[in-house]
């Protein structure tokens, strides 16, 4: 009977520990669940409605990184314009009408040019998207401009020649007067170079059409070449009515034939630097400006052995309003 009871109270014991152990346990399962940041943990989860709103942002950002790409990617131009041109000479140059009059400033009845280049970036992306700053470089400058005559329309006078003496006392030449007083085409190609800085002051309105709303001012400095046409026209010469007859130049060893020196082409080319700055506003890849050019020349006559090849100095100024197209 004594060892059953032994064996009983040890049973019970046994017993009495792992109920003590599992009380433990199931309180520290408590106290783990109590110091449990509820709040901390459920920002960690993360919800169907977390990942598109995530995704809408990502694309919206990559539809408006895409759309400020395309305000700022035409960078080169085109313009198509109308001038309005002088051309006056920079020193005393004879007209050759006998009254000693000499030449005067002769304005444009018209003209037109084009023009072509491309803008590049001086940094890559635009300051707040709304300025950037260019260096352009106009590769093609085309103008023709018509210039009307000043005065006595037309008139000219092939009959009146003068001499040139060197230093000896002899002469080198008989030459006559370039007609400058009758019509001219004048034909000049040149290039430009120089800064533009272009402002989009409406990219922080939520209008996208505004965006491409865009200001853009330039100063350039180029080089170019002129070829001046005087036009034959049906006004009369003055050698008509007072022809100088071969025998007034007996006295010299050259020998002209008077009645063509009407005939003889009358083109006059010359070259020199340009300088010009603008303005202009677009939309997109249309847009409209103004231009005023300057440039100072020296014209030589092609036909030498009739005009003679001295060089003389003009200065010209154009204004041209033109369309601008944006590539």
């Amino acid at each position: 009977m004594k060892k059953i009871s032994v064996r009983k109270g040890l049973s019970l014991s046994v017993v009495c520990l792992l109920s003590l152990n599992a009380f433990a346990q199931n309180d520290a399962d408590m106290n783990k669940m109590t110091n449990i940041d509820w709040k901390e943990d459920s920002a960690e989860i993360v919800t169907v409605d977390d990942i598109l709103k995530t995704q809408q942002d990502v694309t919206l950002r990559n539809t408006m990184e895409a759309h400020f790409r395309d305000v700022w990617s035409r960078k080169d131009y085109i313009n198509i314009s109308y001038n309005s041109s002088k051309l006056s000479p920079n020193e005393q140059i004879v007209l050759g009408l006998r009254d000693g009059s000499l030449v005067p400033e002769y304005s444009s009845d018209w003209g037109v040019s084009f023009q072509t280049g491309k803008s590049s970036r001086f940094h890559k992306n635009p300051i707040a998207n709304m300025l950037q700053f260019y260096f352009d470089y106009t590769y093609v400058d085309l103008n023709v401009n018509h210039y009307k005559t000043n005065g006595n329309p037309g008139v000219s006078d092939t009959s009146v020649p003068y001499v040139v003496v060197n230093d000896k006392g002899n002469i080198d030449g008989i030459y006559f007067y370039f007609p400058w007083n009758l019509n001219k085409y004048e034909i000049n190609y040149g290039m430009a170079i120089g800064p533009s800085v272009t402002i989009a002051p409406f990219t922080s309105l939520k209008s996208k059409g505004l965006h491409y709303i865009k200001f853009n001012i330039f100063y350039h400095v180029g080089y170019h070449a002129s070829l001046i046409y005087s036009q034959k026209d049906n006004n009369p010469d003055i050698n008509d009515a007072n022809p100088l007859q071969k025998e007034d130049l007996e006295e010299y060893p050259w020998n002209y034939d008077l009645d063509k020196v009407r005939d003889h082409a009358k083109l006059a080319w010359g070259h020199g630097i340009t300088n010009s700055f603008g303005f202009s506003v677009t939309w997109k890849f249309v847009g409209l400006g103004y231009e005023y050019r300057t440039a100072r020349i020296k014209y030589k006559y092609i036909d030498t052995s009739t005009f003679g090849d001295d060089s003389y100095k003009f200065k010209s100024s154009t204004s041209r309003i033109f369309l601008q197209f944006r590539i």
